[in-house]
């Protein structure tokens, strides 16, 4: 039998009893165009300070007769703050109107008006002009704020940081300039030399030499072969040890069974033929086995500089041991040597475009020491010369920026005269077959026997090659003035 429902009692059916409210708040809106309004400022993503005070700024439009509002405060002592009316360009809150409420405990009255919503910006003050001599300066020049110097110091040029450091020196004489004894400006001026001194001017070419991405040069030197000496360019040292371990056995069993050597590089191929037949013909002859080992040490570095180009630099450089097979053309170095020689060039591990510089100017560098085909061994040249159109081929670099980094190096770029030409032995290296393509001409395999009358028609039209020439006096480019301005 199913059981009844119960009932609930008469304590649970009674409701709990709520208090009526006594209290009544009145509330008054007040509105008009004599209830000043009230602002909301503020600052997107920035949090004003609690003591900033404001100057207002009223201004009436006459085509809409509505008054725009500018507050403005200096208080800060680097920044400047501006609040201006924002006008929102949602459609949801184009209606959307701001109020302040006021509320009075005593009275029970809750007073609303109408507020002005205020964008407050925030700006970096720029310093006030100290003088009328500073005035006149900033006419030509502007003016520069400490963080701005600070950041031209850290990361501007030399040319700009020695324009900040010419400023501050004649503002700080500009301040004591009636007092000549005065200590600060006697110690600015001793640390002035004259511009005329040649002693200043030498100073600012060799400083300006150590912060270019090229080997040391020797001036005190009276031998041109001097200038670049091996140890500055053959890496790691001692020159003689590494030289001694570049390998030279291949070439000269292929010019002792009077085979071809073959090659990837032309700077090489025009040049190990000759050098290798005077090395077999005087084999104690010390300087010519070094000129054949320079050569090779020439081709390593044109091999690396090959594969260091394909490498993006924002990523570090694989360990020797991780580089692709076939990178280098040798099995008998080993992978410690090439590190040893990898963290020289570059010793963060990445390849930059300073450490990329430095390795190609080392690289023209060495080609000096290469000789012509007729050199006398033991004889101190008055000139080094090389002709760079086969390693501009090799290093796959424009002949502008060779030429640039020759003359970087103190080269001059010149001809040679015919005569010059067939003393040093180089009008055979120029006449020799060239690959297609490259020498102007079309090879024509069913015509071998004239193969020197075709080389002398391409010599005739082609112009004569520069070649870049070490020399004393060793003269480098100069250090650029600027543009000079004229009188308006």
């Amino acid at each position: 039998m199913a059981e009844k429902k119960r009932k609930a009692s008469s304590l649970e059916s009674e409701k709990p009893s709520k208090r009526p409210q006594t209290n009544t708040i009145k509330v008054t809106h007040l509105s008009g165009p004599e209830v000043a309004k009230p602002l909301v400022a503020s600052s997107p993503g920035v949090t004003l300070p609690s003591d900033l005070s404001f100057n207002g700024f009223s201004k009436k439009q006459p085509a809409t007769g509505r008054s725009s509002l500018l507050l403005q405060s200096s208080d800060h002592p680097t920044i400047d703050y501006v609040a201006t009316e924002s006008s929102t360009t949602d459609a949801a809150e184009k209606n959307v109107k701001h109020y302040i409420a006021v509320f009075d405990p005593a009275s029970n009255k809750l007073t609303v008006v109408g507020a002005r919503k205020m964008t407050v910006r925030s700006t970096v003050r720029q310093l006030d002009k100290e003088s009328d001599d500073e005035e006149e300066a900033e006419e030509t020049m502007p003016a520069l704020t400490p963080s701005r110097a600070a950041l031209t110091q850290a990361f501007g040029t030399k040319k700009s940081k020695r324009a900040v450091t010419s400023s501050a020196e004649n503002r700080l004489l500009a301040r004591d300039g009636e007092d000549r004894d005065h200590p600060v400006s006697n110690a600015i001026l001793s640390s002035i030399k004259e511009e005329d001194d040649p002693a200043v001017m030498v100073d600012a070419g060799a400083a300006s030499r150590t912060n270019k991405p090229l080997p040391q040069a020797d001036l005190d030197t009276t031998d041109i072969t001097e200038v670049y000496n091996l140890s500055s360019l053959v890496f790691p040292g001692p020159s003689r040890t590494t030289l001694s371990q570049m390998p030279i056995a291949f070439w000269k069993e292929c010019v002792k069974k009077k085979k071809p050597i073959s090659t990837h590089l032309r700077f090489v191929a025009t040049r190990v033929g000759y050098l290798a037949q005077r090395h077999l013909k005087q084999p104690d002859n010390e300087e010519v086995l070094i000129k054949l080992q320079i050569l090779r040490y020439i081709q390593l570095l044109v091999e690396i500089h090959k594969y260091v180009s394909h490498q993006s630099p924002r990523r570090p450089l694989a360990q020797p041991e991780q580089w692709p097979k076939g990178t280098t053309t040798d099995a008998s170095l080993s992978t410690a040597f090439k590190g040893r020689l990898m963290s020289h060039f570059f010793p963060n591990n990445t390849p930059t475009v300073f450490n990329k510089t430095l390795l190609t100017s080392t690289i023209l560098a060495l080609t000096l020491h290469i000789p012509p085909p007729n050199f006398t061994p033991g004889e101190s040249p008055k000139t080094l010369f090389t002709e760079p159109s086969d390693i501009t081929l090799d290093l796959a670099m424009p002949h502008a920026e060779i030429y640039k980094l020759y003359r970087e190096l103190g080269c001059k770029m010149e001809s040679m005269t015919n005569g010059e030409l067939q003393r040093y032995g180089w009008n055979k290296v120029l006449s020799s077959p060239l690959p297609p393509r490259q020498n102007g001409r079309i090879d024509d395999d069913d015509d071998d026997d004239d193969d020197e009358g075709t080389n002398a028609v391409v010599l005739r039209k082609l112009p004569k090659p520069k070649f870049a020439k070490l020399r004393f006096p060793v003269e480098f480019p100069r250090i650029s003035a600027g543009r000079p301005t004229g009188r308006r």
